[in-house]
């Protein structure tokens, strides 16, 4: 919606001042523009330079802004090793799910990303729980969509889909790997919710809605 992207717009050009010099308004709107239709996938800070002409430094502390401003948040890939985990690529997502270009399977993907993370949120809050949200990706390329664990150890593996009751691959095999963690398909377009091969396929609205925050 114009309103939306006037919102952003405006945001950017107001604040940015606190954080930066005013010339770099226009980049940071041209990389916001960009951001929007890669959801859900690893950032490259070095692709995402290219695109822009700016350099990789620079696109990490522009997204460095936008995360300070409450406008995208980053998801790591879990590893029980924190350094490697730092260095591999992040994952981002908008704050508001409207802001995502790319059609309804990544929108539903940023607004899952949005709840666990409230969910997380709380937790540490709250009730001081040691609870991490991250994403899973193998050596291999096979990848989870988030992983949630505690105190380092993966609790739950969950994958989303807009409408596919068919078991996930990658959740399968990771399943395999972490038998102690809940692995989870959550469906937007669901008939009836099922277990298969230690997947428990449910809603993903009547799941996320009890989430905690």
């Amino acid at each position: 919606a114009r309103w939306r992207n006037q919102y952003y717009t405006d945001l950017i050009r107001e604040d940015i001042l606190e954080f930066g010099r005013l010339q770099e308004v226009r980049s940071m709107r041209l990389l916001l523009e960009l951001l929007r239709s890669r959801v859900g996938s690893p950032l490259s800070y070095t692709s995402i330079a290219q695109d822009l002409q700016i350099a990789p430094n620079t696109v990490r502390r522009y997204i460095d802004i936008l995360e300070s401003l409450c406008i995208v948040f980053t998801v790591r890939p879990f590893h029980t090793n924190v350094a490697r985990a730092i260095l591999k690529e992040p994952k981002l997502y908008f704050y508001d799910s409207g802001f995502v270009l790319g059609g309804e399977g990544r929108q539903l993907e940023n607004t899952c990303a949005v709840c666990l993370l409230k969910h997380v949120q709380y937790k540490q809050d709250i009730d001081g729980e040691d609870i991490e949200l991250n994403y899973i990706k193998t050596k291999e390329g096979k990848e989870v969509d988030f992983s949630l664990s505690k105190k380092g150890k993966a609790t739950h593996l969950i994958e989303v889909k807009t409408s596919d009751d068919t078991t996930s691959a990658s959740l399968g095999m990771m399943a395999k790997k972490l038998p102690g963690a809940v692995a989870l398909q959550l469906v937007q377009n669901l008939r009836r919710e099922q277990r298969k091969d230690n997947i428990s396929i449910v809603s993903a609205g009547k799941w996320l809605a009890q989430l905690s925050a």
